[in-house]
């Protein structure tokens, strides 16, 4: 009898813990099935468009990020932005216009991209990007699903020639991407009532510079060598640099200071610092540059240096005779060091900067938290043939906190 009972209770862990292994299964089942979703979803949203855009004969296209339904931006509307762009790409059926040269555009022109397009913005980003349908649309939270509706609309008449849609399971990517990066509704951004551009990614800080936006990623301490191979705090910047241009190929450096007398070489250290919030100067060197050329002047006349705040006239010189030499009496004289980075229109560059701390300033008290970045570079933009129009940059991130960004 006991047996008997023994083996009853043997049976019955066997299929509770058969139970228990199926539930389990079937949970990481339903895990990578979720997270699968995403992908599967963006596809059928993605061929969706495409088949409307074939069917209507359109063949340039341009994205514009999706929003909710109060008109504000997340992450997850720009990913999906991004996402259609790359896929829609990889057809090889269309013309895809890169979002950040939209956005440029939409700014200028203070257009409207709240929603649904009106018909004039349609019209007149078609003739300013040379498109012929811009994909625009929404995302709505249902709960347990996120429901994305896509409208592509025609830039010769302003109407919705085609719609598309999909319905993407909430798992935890998409919760992370719908609650991060929110900005305002478009076309406004925080305290202000007017267009003016705005970096809407993953920054500390961001500025526009002409045909140049200049975006602050991250900041953080480390240790650096200075220049006799002392040990010194360090701060470690990283930039995103973008080309805003839509057509042109556009050249960026940053600037040297002037050559120590006698020396025939570019500038140890460069034309940007930074002052922590007690006062302490860190300085830039430049071979703690990462990601960018940099120029430098040269001797203008013997013994005579340019100013570094020449260097746009000096690099024009250089385009005009199409060298960096100049010749004084029978010698060969550099009067420009260095060379420019090209960047394809829409092109993002990735720069690091480590500023080290002046040895001199350096205390015991508590590390600074706060700083004021200031960046000098020259950027040029093609004219005629190889010559190039020049500005000179000095740019200033005040007031910025490791805690923003930094460890």
């Amino acid at each position: 009898m006991f047996s008997l009972w023994r083996d009853k209770r043997l049976v019955m862990k066997q299929i509770i813990l058969s139970i228990v292994l199926l539930f389990y299964i079937g949970f990481l089942g339903g895990d990578v099935k979720a997270q699968a979703t995403l992908d599967q979803r963006m596809a059928e949203l993605s061929k969706q468009i495409s088949d409307g855009l074939t069917e209507n004969q359109k063949q340039t296209i341009a994205v514009v990020e999706f929003v909710d339904l109060e008109g504000r931006v997340t992450n997850f509307g720009r990913f999906i932005a991004e996402e259609l762009i790359t896929r829609l790409y990889q057809t090889k059926k269309f013309k895809v216009i890169e979002r950040q040269l939209l956005n440029k555009i939409v700014a200028e022109q203070k257009l409207s991209l709240a929603g649904m397009i009106d018909q004039t913005s349609a019209q007149k980003l078609g003739k300013l990007l040379g498109v012929d349908a811009i994909a625009s649309g929404t995302v709505t939270d249902l709960g347990k699903s996120v429901r994305v509706n896509a409208r592509l609309i025609s830039t010769g008449t302003g109407e919705v020639f085609a719609v598309a849609s999909a319905e993407i399971v909430k798992d935890d990517s998409v919760t992370v991407l719908m609650g991060a990066g929110e900005t305002a509704p478009t076309g406004t951004s925080p305290g202000s009532s007017g267009n003016a551009p705005s970096y809407k990614g993953n920054a500390i800080a961001s500025k526009d510079l002409g045909s140049l936006r200049v975006v602050l990623k991250s900041i953080m301490r480390v240790k650096v060598n200075d220049q006799f191979g002392r040990s010194v705090n360090g701060l470690r910047c990283s930039f995103e640099f973008i080309s805003l241009e839509t057509q042109r190929a556009i050249v960026v450096a940053m600037n040297a200071i002037t050559p120590d007398r006698g020396f025939t070489q570019i500038g140890s250290y460069l034309r940007s610092t930074s002052v922590d919030e007690n006062g302490g100067l860190w300085r830039l060197r430049n071979s703690e540059v990462a990601g960018m050329s940099i120029v430098g002047v040269g001797q203008q006349r013997w013994g005579v240096y340019y100013d570094p705040a020449q260097i746009v006239t000096v690099l024009s010189k250089r385009d005009d005779i199409n060298s960096d030499i100049t010749i004084m009496g029978n010698t060969e004289v550099p009067f420009i060091f260095g060379s420019m980075t090209e960047m394809s229109p829409g092109q993002n560059l990735t720069v690091t900067m480590t500023f080290a701390q002046d040895v001199n300033q350096t205390n015991s008290g508590a590390p600074p938290k706060a700083f004021q970045i200031a960046i000098e570079i020259v950027a040029g933009i093609a004219k005629t043939g190889s010559k190039k129009s020049y500005t000179l940059h000095n740019f200033t991130f005040n007031q910025i906190s490791l805690r923003s960004g930094g460890s």
